[in-house]
């Protein structure tokens, strides 16, 4: 019985130190070739065809400096790692025209000097040395060269979101400028100066200009037009430049809502006029229904109550920010998009639906609509209160059309342009929240969508695939009662007995074995 003990330990050390030889071996052959293979969920780990597309169209070469401090634990170590790995990436689908280096400053203080010129500064990382939490100063920066040009990352604070970042660097050092969006104002449309967490964000990319579609056309050189949130029956000059706009081929994003939200005053919301949306139905094709969409697969929002004399706050779902989760998979601007939400919405539906006419946004299928006005937007209400005797079904919350189109108008209005009667590729964004780009409600992923829809209108959709490249939201299916006592029997009772009897079958067969072999040495 020793001897057999004995004769099984040696075969599993033997066995264990050929697994540990090997694995070390594959370790070292892999560190030294540029071999990858990408499991990561959404292809996280490696460069996108948008990616590619704007390197091979590089017409002089561009040169990429990663100014990383040596020796740093993780997860700098590894951070360090990936950016090697991800600017190896780039060189290679540059076919010679990106080359970068890998420098470390502290080696060199002429390096730092230069970097100090350019205003690069050592941020603080913490580190465990000597079984204590430090503070050390590192660099994390990145400065990309092309012609007499420079764009800098500061500071490389995470793997997630990289490859946009630096793509959209390189796409800004090689390309013609900032584009220009018009934004319509007049009948109660919002101007630029009151998109200022907009303006702020797009900064980079593109510049602002209002312009009174009442009195002017559009300017030529605007690759997409804003209409944010008309309260009022616009004229027909105004709908008349917006028309001859869209027939040029360029985008339309036109927000839309029954409401508009008057958060300085609370929780209040100020009905649109009534004939304020009509204009869309007969120039685009798109109604706007009536009422309000609540959807109990909501946002969450902190409320101020009062009660007793104490003041405290609460955490509420409000049905009248839905967190869309039925997204449009199929299309380039919300495809990677986990949830949005769409605060104060209005169904919305097309007159005549077509191939080239799709639904992009949809509520839950637990959502509603408020008739009105006037409007009960009280976020202490129960949701059982609030949904009681209405009919629940998915509305439709933002359309999209790109192909042909046709003008809504026969002849000029303003003679000042030439009239044009169609166009054989033009793209408009519908939405039923007016609210979308307001400065409270610009947060998470509806940055995300925000810059897709304008990068969408504006005929540039090389950034749009890298942006939720690395979304980590993960909304979870909602359950019907059905399926959540199905769980709660399986993980409480089946599971339990499953490993129960999986234990019991163990320990028969290791009996079993045990018998058989002491039977083998009587």
């Amino acid at each position: 019985m020793a001897d057999l003990r004995s004769t099984t330990r040696r075969k599993t050390l033997l066995t264990l130190s050929f697994v540990v030889m090997i694995s070390l071996l594959l370790f070292a052959v892999a560190q030294g070739s540029h071999i990858r293979s990408d499991w990561s969920d959404n292809q996280t780990s490696s460069i996108s065809s948008s990616t590619k597309q704007v390197l091979q169209g590089l017409d002089e070469p561009i040169q990429i400096k990663a100014y990383f401090t040596a020796g740093l634990p993780q997860p700098y170590g590894q951070l360090k790692q990936f950016v090697e790995d991800t600017l190896m990436n780039y060189r290679d689908a540059a076919q010679g025209k990106l080359g970068f280096e890998m420098i470390n400053p502290e080696d060199n203080p002429n390096t730092q000097a230069a970097l100090q010129a350019l205003q690069i500064p050592k941020v603080q990382v913490q580190v465990i040395e000597d079984d204590r939490a430090q503070v050390r100063q590192a660099y994390l920066a990145i400065v990309i060269e092309y012609l007499d040009k420079q764009e800098i990352i500061p500071v490389v604070q995470t793997d997630a979101g990289f490859e946009y970042l630096l793509t959209r660097k390189i796409k800004k050092l090689t390309g013609k400028g900032k584009q220009t969006i018009a934004v319509a104002t007049g009948f109660g449309a919002k101007s630029s100066q009151q998109l200022q967490t907009l303006q702020q964000l797009l900064q980079d990319d593109y510049n602002f200009v209002d312009v009174d579609l009442a009195l002017k056309a559009v300017p030529s050189d605007a690759k997409a037009l804003i209409v944010a949130g008309v309260d009022k029956k616009p004229s027909e000059m105004f709908r008349y430049h917006l028309d001859q706009f869209r027939m040029t081929g360029n985008g339309v994003l036109v927000l839309a809502s029954n409401v508009e939200p008057n958060l300085q005053a609370g929780f209040q919301v100020l009905p649109v006029d009534t004939y304020a949306n009509d204009w869309l139905l007969s120039d685009l094709g798109v109604s706007v229904e009536p009422g309000l969409v609540m959807d109990q697969q909501a946002s969450r929002i902190t409320v101020n109550q009062q009660q007793a004399g104490f003041a405290f706050r609460s955490v509420v779902d409000f049905p009248f920010i839905p967190n869309i989760v039925n997204i449009n998979k199929q299309s380039v601007i919300t495809q990677g998009l986990e949830s949005v939400s769409m605060p104060f919405a209005a169904p919305l539906t097309w007159r005549e639906p077509s191939a080239d006419k799709t639904v992009l946004l949809q509520s839950s299928e637990w959502s509603a609509v408020q008739s009105g006005p006037p409007f009960d937007v009280n976020p202490l209400l129960s949701m059982q209160e609030r949904f009681r005797g209405l009919q629940m079904r998915p509305q439709t919350l933002m359309l999209a059309q790109e192909g042909a189109m046709q003008s809504a108008f026969s002849q000029a209005v303003d003679d000042k342009q030439a009239f044009m009667a169609k166009v054989a590729n033009g793209r408009l964004l519908v939405s039923g929240s007016s609210a979308l780009l307001d400065n409270e409600f610009i947060n998470g992923e509806n940055t995300v969508l925000i810059l897709n829809m304008l990068d969408w209108l504006s005929h540039d959709e090389a950034l749009i695939a890298l942006r939720s490249k690395g979304v980590t939201q993960r909304p979870l299916a909602t359950l019907n009662k059905a399926e959540r006592t199905f769980f709660k029997v399986v993980w409480m009772f089946a599971l339990p007995v499953l490993l129960l009897m999986l234990a019991g079958w163990r320990w028969l067969y290791l009996r079993k074995r045990r018998n058989k072999i002491w039977e083998g040495y009587q």
